[in-house]
């Protein structure tokens, strides 16, 4: 049998202590799950965005207001794979320090944008 046909063996390590600074061949569930997150909240954050933006707000990133500038679309392959492929990174150094805080940090900020994007909307719309 491969070891390549299933992804990989490794995905705990046999001793304690062993786990930390070492890479493995798959990602727990956990670090799917929080990665899955991050992708659809960039998403997410994208088209609440471009909602925003069409209500009247402005954009606080000089740099995404360059890039909304050029279009939609643009808007959308940035967000969504520049800041999918970022999550990937992290979830490749889920063992490491600096993987594990970058995923939850990343998870935290854009639950708190989707958050304010979302009463953005809202309170638009009751006016």
């Amino acid at each position: 049998m491969s070891t390549f046909k299933y992804g990989g063996r490794r995905k705990n390590f046999r001793r304690d202590g062993e786990g930390r600074n070492q890479y493995v061949d798959r990602p727990s569930p956990r670090t799917i799950v929080v990665t899955f997150v991050i992708f659809v909240l960039s998403t997410l954050d994208a088209v609440l965005t471009t909602i925003h933006l069409g209500n009247g707000g402005s954009e606080l990133n000089p740099l995404m207001d360059q890039i909304i500038q050029s279009g939609f679309q643009s808007v959308m392959i940035i967000k969504s794979l520049g800041i999918g492929l970022i999550a990937c990174f992290l979830a490749a150094h889920q063992n490491f320090r600096i993987g594990i805080y970058g995923m939850h940090v990343s998870a935290a900020i854009y639950i708190v944008l989707s958050a304010y994007h979302l009463a953005c909307i809202y309170l638009f719309q009751a006016i």
